[in-house]
């Protein structure tokens, strides 16, 4: 589930909740249609801190860079539940591509934390949106040698189209894959680029990359065993944004990979399974600390990485907890250039122990959707299988 912190203003005493309200633990406190009773209650429930589930309003209208990529979600979410493809399935899925680089014109870091440290909706469509969002950064960074970009996007969130089922039990599974599994797995990639030509994709682009999306240039990857120069630049770049995404995701059988240590794997394959240009390209694109990093500091202090400066191995730091594990309320800029404070570690975001206020840290583009519309819960889609 991703959570959303309600914000005095956004409920009102003796009226019914038009949702399930739950603490920062993701536990049940009141159900929808309940009442807060009086004002001393709804003080002490604010204090605490209470949360509603915020897909439920990422139908609305988008403006800032966070609400731009929540909605692209939605968007995508609904498209796929669809039985049988609109006949404007191609033009849906560009649409979709638009919000997320609008979502990087207006912040790049806000996308990037978005990326690493947003979590809930069903797995297969965040998985999605958040590889076509790296994908974005990554041709940003590789200006004029970058490939065709909407079609390079459309394939990023479409690349998996032939196991999304698959994809959301493998979230959570936490036993190997059965043999029936593995050959899904492995037969992704054709039956993806099957399922996007039945739903009149044309765009040789688009589904060159979908099909060649785990090819590795040293013949290693599938399903054509494909090699160097063979593969499609498309497929390469979302091929290492697919792993990225994967690895900094929690998973049923293990927690989150820190994005640094992700990074260093992606510098030790490079040549073998990635192009070096290409990870050289990751790199610029996401720094050494990618923006929504959790880092220990060197003071005792745990922070996100919000800002990049003009040396790869000191971003600006906000920092979130204090040494003696006491919250920063609001966080605290640090500049992670003096000794004192460097970064010590990386860490997962389940490290922090207190929710995460995006907007806290980034301002107006890490704004989350307003709650309190009676309509978003008639509108809600369902983000589960």
């Amino acid at each position: 589930m991703i959570q959303r912190r309600i914000r005095r203003g956004e409920v009102a005493i003796g009226q019914p909740l038009p949702w399930n309200v739950y603490n920062d633990k993701g536990v049940l406190l009141l159900a929808e249609g309940n009442h807060i009773q009086s004002g001393d209650q709804l003080d002490r429930l604010l204090e605490l801190g209470i949360y509603i589930e915020s897909t439920l309003t990422w139908h609305l209208q988008p403006e800032s860079a966070l609400q731009h990529v929540l909605h692209a979600c939605y968007r995508l979410a609904v498209l796929l539940k669809q039985p049988v493809p609109p006949a404007d399935f191609s033009e849906q899925v560009l649409n979709i591509a638009r919000l997320i680089d609008t979502a990087w014109q207006l912040d790049a870091g806000v996308v990037m934390a978005t990326v690493v440290l947003r979590r809930g909706g069903r797995y297969a469509v965040r998985h999605a949106v958040n590889t076509a969002c790296v994908v974005a950064g990554v041709l940003q960074a590789m200006g004029p040698a970058a490939p065709e970009r909407e079609s390079t996007l459309a394939a990023a969130l479409t690349m998996n189209l032939g196991m999304l089922d698959l994809q959301d039990v493998l979230a959570r599974q936490t036993e190997p894959l059965t043999p029936s599994q593995q050959v899904r797995v492995s037969c992704h990639p054709l039956a993806s680029l099957e399922r996007l030509r039945k739903a009149g994709v044309n765009d040789e682009t688009w589904l060159r990359a979908v099909l060649e999306h785990h090819e590795a240039i040293d013949g290693s990857g599938y399903p054509h065993r494909l090699r160097g120069p063979g593969i499609c630049p498309s497929a390469q770049l979302l091929g290492l944004a697919d792993l990225f995404c994967a690895r900094v995701s929690e998973r049923g059988y293990r927690r989150a990979d820190s994005a640094k240590i992700v990074l260093r794997d992606v510098l030790i394959e490079r040549g073998r399974h990635f192009d070096v240009m290409l990870a050289a390209y990751f790199i610029k694109a996401l720094g050494v600390y990618p923006i929504g990093t959790v880092v220990l500091l060197a003071n005792g202090e745990i922070g996100v990485v919000s800002g990049r400066t003009d040396r790869v191995d000191t971003p600006w730091v906000h920092a979130l907890l204090a040494a003696d594990g006491s919250p920063h309320i609001p966080p605290l800029r640090r500049s992670t250039q003096p000794t004192s404070l460097t970064i010590v570690e990386t860490l997962s975001a389940t490290d922090v122990g207190v929710p995460i206020d995006m907007e806290a840290i980034w301002g107006e583009q890490a704004h989350d959707f307003q709650l309190g519309q009676q309509e978003a819960r008639r509108q809600a889609v369902d983000f589960s299988i």
